[in-house]
């Protein structure tokens, strides 16, 4: 393998790195630009601090990105009620409720840390949490519920898309630009012409689109901490060239949006297959605030035009059934009292029967 070959394959290393976020495993990643966004979930299979895999775009054209949070912590009578992942949530007593916020991480007792996408939204949690402990559980109910409405506004998130897609303009295209440059022309040069004069004059213009790239991300990143430095490390490292638009679009927030307010952006079809999830997941999972999950996501739901009686229709009944499962709309025959895949959900009977 020749030096060249090498070093290509570390800029293949460095960007796949560039490309991976770690995020709580109950994160929903929106991807996109304009009115075209998807959403990705973290890969919970694998975790590591308490945080996710997910994948952005590998390829051009360069995208911008959002994350949404469902609530991790709901209070509950007995305690405060942890949602880490999509296992049983975790009730911690409030008497060993001790929160401080490190980092992105929300200590909350020796053993019991949440992990937040950004600082200040452990922060936030923080402040939130040690406000709960002061107060009734009446109060404590009331404040989730307007804690929870707030996050499922979609204007906020609809107004920082478009924030994001205007400011990340140009930065896209020169990232898709340096991407075809670097893993495209640069590569066929080197396969052609070896150590040539022609290649070095390519990675001298590759430096001069890292340097204008520096001077674009500088120019619109005058809200985030140490624009400096980073643009910097647009300007020197091909990889921060190439997905300069991800460092803009880490823009501090005090609280994420939930990801039902992006309705919006990843279309109704792709909205209602997440909201059957959550909604499932809600009113079936064994939990200590089923009934205030439920309030919240009943009352929004029906307000959007997705009434529970919809996502709780039973499936086509086939040949045989007699019964279903609520949650996972798996049908079984007489004599079955409980789903055993969804943790013993007691079945229903289809209409007919």
């Amino acid at each position: 393998m020749t030096d060249g070959q090498s070093l290509l394959l570390l800029f293949v290393a460095l960007y796949f790195i560039e490309c991976l976020r770690w995020l709580p495993p109950r994160s929903l990643l929106l991807t996109g630009s304009g009115e075209r966004w998807s959403g990705r979930r973290p890969f919970q299979p694998v975790k590591l601090a308490g945080r996710c895999p997910v994948l952005l775009g590998l390829l051009p054209p360069q995208q911008a990105h959002l994350i949404t949070l469902s609530w991790q912590l709901i209070p509950a009578e007995a305690g405060l009620e942890m949602h880490l992942d999509d296992r049983r949530p975790l009730l911690l007593p409030w008497e060993q409720v001790k929160p401080v916020a490190d980092g992105r991480t929300l200590h909350l007792s020796p053993q019991m840390q949440v992990r937040w996408p950004l600082e200040t939204q452990a922060a936030h949690a923080c402040q939130q949490v040690r406000q709960w402990l002061a107060m009734t559980h009446q109060e404590r109910e009331a404040d989730f519920l307007e804690h929870a409405r707030r996050t499922l506004e979609a204007a906020p998130l609809t107004a920082q898309a478009a924030d994001l897609t205007s400011r990340t303009h140009w930065l896209r295209h020169l990232g898709s630009f340096i991407f075809i440059w670097t893993f495209g022309v640069l590569v066929v040069l080197y396969r052609w012409l070896g150590d040539g004069q022609e290649v070095l004059w390519a990675a001298a213009a590759l430096l001069a689109l890292q340097l204008s790239q520096a001077v674009l991300f500088f120019r619109q990143a005058r809200t985030l901490p140490h624009r400096f430095w980073k643009a910097l490390m647009v300007a020197l490292l091909p990889q921060h060239a190439m997905r300069a638009t991800d460092l803009l679009c880490d823009v501090p927030s005090p609280v994420p949006a939930h990801p039902l307010a992006g309705r919006p952006l990843i279309g109704d079809e792709a909205w209602k297959k997440i909201a059957c999830q959550m909604w499932k997941k809600a009113r079936f999972q064994p939990s200590a605030t089923t009934r205030l999950q439920c309030l919240v996501l009943e009352t929004w739901l029906e307000k959007e035009g997705l009434p529970i009686s919809e996502i709780e229709a039973p499936p086509q009944q086939q040949t045989g059934s007699a019964l279903y499962c609520p949650s996972c709309q798996s049908q079984f025959k007489d004599g079955t009292q409980t789903c055993l895949d969804c943790g013993g959900i007691p079945l229903r009977p289809f209409a007919s029967v």
